[in-house]
């Protein structure tokens, strides 16, 4: 095989878009797991325990609940296992507030995905 067959622009091309594909498929091999992990807190920025967290996943009519989970004492929650891609996180916390529905959308099913910033109760009246 001649060097001038590799160095052509279509082995040239075709060849990184196989490189990247790979690299790709490698990369949601390895983060696939379903983990959704972050951190609720209250309206002053403290977190918050024992706080109800619902992962919705949203159909063709309706947002449909999928699993429900609850803060530890430091306010964070994981969930494990799921296999969407379009989901809503809501929190709450009774006598201290509720954060409404927020939409993420993901790469591919079952990504998992620390939050960046926290889910933040705002007071109820």
């Amino acid at each position: 095989m001649s060097w001038s067959v590799l160095r052509n622009r279509y082995s040239i091309t075709f060849g990184s878009i196989a490189i990247l594909a790979t690299i790709w498929n490698v990369y949601v091999a390895l983060n696939d797991d379903g983990i959704i992990t972050g951190t609720v807190v209250g309206p002053d920025n403290r977190p918050v325990a024992g706080a109800t967290v619902v992962l919705s996943e949203k159909t063709l009519l309706v947002t449909a609940p999928r699993a429900r989970t609850t803060s530890d004492a430091n306010g964070q929650f994981r969930f494990n296992g799921h296999k969407l891609y379009h989901i809503y996180l809501e929190a709450s916390k009774e006598d201290i507030g509720l954060m409404k529905a927020k939409e993420f959308r993901l790469y591919f099913k079952g990504q998992n995905m620390a939050l960046e910033k926290p889910l933040r109760l705002e007071a109820t009246q």
